[in-house]
């Protein structure tokens, strides 16, 4: 997402915009900008850059009291915290402004480097998943190429669903077995392993090559929850089967349906979802990322 702050100077600078970055040539540097978890984030690319030109750059941050930086190959990364307030937008475009004058009164007829084959053209921003690349022409129809004709394979592969679907609930017989390991030995259930149905079902997805699509994502969540269910309510057989030390079943049956311990289960698998919730909802998220990622090519945009 792009904040106010950032899409403000963007559009003040003639930058263009992605989905989360405001990007654009200021002088002869190729510059990103945007926001992070509690920071704002700038990346300068630039045509050239020596130890000299490092010392001069890192004088200016000192100035202006920037800390945290990274340097590159041909590019610097700076990052502005923001733990009570936001940043000055108008202390980064003046830093910005000052690295960009560095280097170009120094190289002033050279360009940053094509992000692909590493040579110095005329280039433009494409937005590439979720990356932004500065790339000469040659390279981005090269880039536009590869990812057509993955999503031609994606489109003409089988749905795969069922498959998917029995890798998810195989992968996720360890997390029954993992929730009855911690019952036995703690005498409790606990909740947490929950997460594991989650994370093994959703490797078992992809393992099976099951299809990436916002079906095949709700499959994985479906089987998640599904299992988590079946976990509890085995979890708790083998315990009454160690307790009254019997393999009858029917007998089995009949103590999972008295009333207190019926309750207990559905408070547990309730607690299970509770806990489990947050990270079904981030793996649904990254498997829906996978499947936009499949297409999604493209020169940025216009900050509007």
């Amino acid at each position: 997402m792009l904040y106010p702050g950032v899409k403000k100077l963007g559009k003040e600078l003639g930058f263009k915009r992605t989905n989360n970055e405001a990007v654009g040539m200021m002088r002869n540097c190729f510059v990103k900008l945007y926001d992070g978890r509690n920071m704002k984030l700038l990346e300068i690319f630039v045509p050239q850059i020596f130890d000299a030109d490092k010392e001069q750059i890192e004088e200016i941050l000192k100035q202006d009291k920037v800390k945290r930086y990274e340097w590159f190959n041909n590019s610097i990364k700076i990052t502005f915290p923001e733990y009570f307030r936001p940043y000055s937008m108008s202390k980064i475009k003046n830093i910005l402004i000052s690295i960009t004058d560095h280097f170009y009164r120094k190289y002033p007829e050279e360009i940053p480097q094509c992000h692909d084959c590493g040579e110095q053209k005329r280039a433009e921003a494409y937005y590439i998943g979720n990356v932004t690349k500065f790339l000469c022409s040659d390279c981005f129809r090269t880039a536009e190429r590869t990812t057509n004709e993955k999503f031609n394979e994606y489109q003409q592969e089988p749905n795969n669903y069922f498959r998917g679907f029995i890798g998810a609930l195989l992968f996720a017989i360890p997390g029954i077995l993992v929730t009855i390991l911690l019952f036995i030995f703690l005498e409790r259930l606990a909740a947490i392993s929950a997460l594991l149905y989650i994370v093994l079902g959703m490797k078992g997805y992809k393992l099976f090559k099951g299809k990436t699509t916002p079906l095949g994502a709700l499959i994985v969540i479906l089987t998640g929850i599904l299992m988590i269910a079946v976990g509890i309510i085995i979890t708790y057989s083998v315990f009454i089967m160690k307790e009254i030390k019997t393999t009858d079943l029917n007998l089995v049956i009949l103590i999972l349906k008295v009333p207190e311990i019926r309750r207990d289960i559905i408070l547990n698998i309730g607690l299970s979802y509770v806990i489990s919730a947050f990270f079904i909802i981030v793996q649904l998220i990254q498997m829906m990322k996978e499947w936009r990622f499949l297409k999604n090519i493209q020169k940025a945009g216009e900050i509007k």
